[in-house]
Parts: structure tokens; C-alpha cells; sequence
């Protein structure tokens, strides 16, 4: 058993684990083949998990039991031939906000400790259907606002490339997972980068899916505006399509289309930051992938950043933070609960003229356009508690720097894909691939045409 060539490499200090190395598709095959049991894979994992969460700090909870006996009834279907979905019998987890039967959903947060869930939500239920053992939740950044998973009374989630370092958020407990080999794939939400973040410094497959591709039926309440998405989390393109296909009730037209021919493109390139620095080795690491698009047949024409501050942006964010219900909101990290307190302030007027404004400014910058290509993080990934010492007002730009590249695509609801394309310092970078609304298929070709093979 081999890794697909196409499949990026666990972070070094985890690899030549044959079964880890496996990309979920192979594996879901073996399993259908009979060639390794459910059981086998579900009890290597939670053997890694043990192993090397403990220092890494990508899980909220794990359950062991369920999982085992999930997956011995996963064997008993395939022995019977009735095997459920493209995955069936494969290991995952879902990040700590999703609702899974009988345990509770803490949001990232102390303030959420009381909530228990009797039933799955809809994604869970997906997951289920396509056949994948539950192994437990990943962690977040507090009800998902920051782009780094740090809680004040616990342990911060580590990337495992440089275990000074952050793994990123606020689906970071994913983004270590899948990078360490201790789960093969897992969705993340994304509201302004918080799956392409966590992929891109971990070395992964990201993808914010257009807006409404993966609905879930119950996010529209609390996010009017429509900046969240759920989108697939993997070491490869293939795994990620596929998992859009479970996540979007799609079958298996993802999957398909990721692997057609890409037509020549006009793609965009931006180089500069729209605010804050770009690190020079990240922009030649983005120069050179655009000129492997050109090389390709493709043509690539440098366009400005869009415009916008990140004061301008903020208060629409804090209007969508403040919305979350929160019970005991004495118990939030004193970033969240400032964050809140000036979201509260914000009108329904006034957000949604920020979001139209900063719409209008993303449809400008694709003028023109197919694909628009640019850093996904464009400053070298922080270490861990880098800025969670300042005042909240100031932990909150420091760390947002992080998603300038990434946010406005959540406005817009175009597809943004996060890809590797190679390292500085010895640490993952990742280019952001931005689409037309519908061309999911289109960003996951591309991402395949530029995987490392």
C-alpha cells in the first residue's frame, strides 16, 4: 500500500505510517476489497490520536467505544455486502460546533459547556450516510472568531509541522488532525477563511464551497448574510471533491469533474496585501505557481488588491458574532466577549451596507477573470500565543491579519480553494484559488493541475 502520488505528505514527524499515509478514497477501497477491516483502520487512528494529540491539541473529545462499534458494524455490513456509501467503514471527525447524538457541542467555548445535543445535525448525518466512523470533534476558536485555536484555560491546538507554531482556526483542530495522520479528511467551516487558513499552514486541501452549495438548513437564523460555509478539509484533491460530493448531496459529480481537462483560463494574480505586509517568500512562491499557469497554457495578468481596510470590515463580523446566543457570556475569552459587546452596537442597516459595499469590491476584482489567484495566508505562519498577551482590540488585528486575503470571498460567496504549493522555512504555503459563483469544479481542477505529483 502507497500514498497517491498526488496526495501532500503528512507533516515529517508523523510519516511511514502505512495506513496514515493512505489517502480516504484507497482506504475506503481496501476496505471494500476486504483487504484491511474498519475495525483495523478506526483502532489504528485512535491509537495515533493517543499517541500524539496529547501534544498537538487537535481534539475536543474522542469516542473510542463508539467509534469501535461503529465500525465493527461498518465490517458486519461489508461481510453481508451491504457496505453504506463511498466511505464506508473510514475514519473522520467534525469540528466542535456540529451536533452529534448524545454529547455536547461546545462552540470552543467554556460558555457552551452546558449544551448536550440528543440528535445530528444534517452534515453528521451525511457523514454517516456516506458511511464514515466518527471518531470525535476537533477543536475551534471560540464560537469561530479567531484564525487561531488558543483558549485561555486550556491548551492551544499546535500545527505539526512546528509544534511552536499555530495550526491555524478556527478549524485548526481539523487542520492538525488530517496533517498528523490521526483522521484521513474532515469538513471545516469556513466564515472568513477558517477552513482555507487551517489548510493552508497545515499543508492541505481547503475549500470554501459557493455559497448555498452545502446547505445545511440551519445556519440562515443566525448568519442572514450568508458568510459561513462548510467545505471539505484533505491531504488531496480527489479526497476533498469527494467529501463535497457527501457534504453537498451531490453523488459523485465532484469527484468526476475534478478530474476533467482545465480549459485555457484568464487568471488574475494579486501580489500585494490589501493591508499589512506579504511576506517576500510567500509572493515568489505565488509568482512561480502563476508561472506554471502560464506555462500551461493559461494567461495570467497581475491585478491590484481589492480595496478595503480591515476597520471597515470589522463591525459587519461582530454583527455575525453577535448574533450567537450566548447563556453565560461571563464566561467568554475577553476577546470574544469585546468583540461582542461592539457587534451589539452595530445596526442591521449599517451591516448590511458594509456588506454590499465590500460585495461590490469583490465582483470588481473578477472582472474579467475565470480564476483569481493569491496568497491564502500571506505572512509566515505565527507561533502559538503570539498576540493572545494584547488588549482584545489589538489581539484581534494582529491575529486577522491571517484571513486579509481570505474574507472577502465568505461577502461575495464565491468559491475560494486554498492548495499547497510548496514550503518557506520548512513550513506549508498555501495559494488561494477564487472563483466565479458555481465553479467549485473548476477551482478543484485547476488544484489538481498544480498538486504535487
Amino acid at each position: 500500500m502507497t500514498p497517491a502520488p498526488s496526495t501532500w505528505p503528512l507533516a515529517p514527524a508523523y510519516t511511514g505510517d502505512e495506513l496514515a499515509d493512505l489517502s480516504a478514497l484507497e482506504q475506503a477501497r481496501l476496505i471494500r476489497n476486504g483487504e484491511i477491516s474498519s475495525r483495523e483502520l478506526t483502532a489504528h487512528y485512535l491509537s495515533r490520536i493517543e499517541d500524539y494529540d496529547p501534544a498537538l491539541g487537535a481534539f475536543m473529545e474522542v469516542y473510542a467505544d463508539r467509534a469501535l462499534a461503529d465500525a465493527d458494524a461498518a465490517d458486519k455490513a461489508r461481510r453481508r455486502g451491504e457496505l453504506p456509501g463511498p466511505f464506508g467503514g473510514v475514519p473522520t471527525a467534525v469540528k466542535d460546533h456540529h451536533l452529534i447524538r448524545f454529547t455536547r457541542s461546545r462552540l470552543g467555548s467554556r460558555a457552551f459547556d452546558w449544551f448536550f445535543s440528543p440528535v445530528d445535525d444534517e452534515i453528521v448525518k451525511r457523514l454517516r450516510r456516506a458511511g464514515f466512523v466518527l471518531l470525535g470533534k476537533t477543536t475551534m476558536s471560540e464560537l469561530g472568531l479567531l484564525p487561531v485555536v488558543e483558549p485561555p484555560d486550556g491548551d492551544p491546538t499546535r500545527n505539526p509541522w512546528d509544534r511552536d507554531r499555530t495550526a491555524g482556526g478556527s478549524s485548526g483542530g481539523a487542520g492538525a488532525a488530517i496533517a498528523a495522520g490521526l483522521i484521513p479528511l474532515s469538513p471545516g467551516s469556513d466564515g472568513a477563511g477558517s477552513v482555507r487558513i487551517p489548510a493552508a499552514l497545515n499543508g492541505l486541501v481547503g475549500l470554501k464551497p459557493t455559497r448555498g452549495l452545502v446547505g445545511d438548513g440551519s445556519s440562515d437564523r443566525l448568519d442572514p448574510f450568508g458568510l459561513t460555509c462548510i467545505g471539505p478539509m484533505a491531504r488531496s484533491v480527489d479526497d476533498a471533491a469527494a467529501l463535497l460530493d457527501v457534504l453537498a448531496n451531490a453523488g459523485d459529480s465532484y469527484q468526476k469533474r475534478a478530474r476533467q481537462e482545465v480549459r485555457q483560463l484568464r487568471i488574475g494574480m494579486i501580489t500585494e496585501a490589501p493591508f499589512g505586509p506579504l511576506d517576500p517568500t510567500i509572493r515568489d512562491l505565488i509568482e512561480a505557481t502563476a508561472a506554471r499557469l502560464e506555462d500551461a497554457g493559461h494567461h495570467i495578468e497581475l491585478r491590484p488588491p481589492p480595496q478595503g481596510t480591515l476597520e471597515e470590515f470589522t463591525p459587519l463580523y461582530q454583527k455575525f458574532i453577535a448574533r450567537i446566543p450566548v447563556i453565560r457570556s461571563a464566561l467568554l475569552q475577553d476577546v470574544t466577549r469585546w468583540f461582542r459587546d461592539q457587534g451589539k452596537q452595530v445596526s442591521s442597516d449599517e451591516a448590511w451596507q458594509i456588506f454590499r459595499r465590500f460585495e461590490a469590491t469583490g465582483n470588481d476584482a473578477m472582472a474579467g477573470l475565470d480564476v483569481l489567484i493569491t496568497p491564502t495566508v500571506g505572512v509566515p505562519t505565527p507561533q502559538v500565543h503570539q498576540h493572545s498577551h494584547l488588549p482584545p482590540a489589538e489581539y484581534f488585528r494582529a491575529a486577522a491579519g491571517l484571513g486579509k486575503f481570505t474574507a472577502l470571498a465568505n461577502i461575495t460567496g464565491q468559491p475560494g480553494l486554498s492548495v499547497p504549493i510548496g514550503l518557506a522555512d520548512g513550513l506549508p504555503v498555501g495559494a488561494q484559488l477564487l472563483g466565479r459563483r458555481g465553479d467549485d469544479a473548476l477551482l478543484l481542477r485547476l488544484a489538481r493541475a498544480l498538486e504535487v505529483r
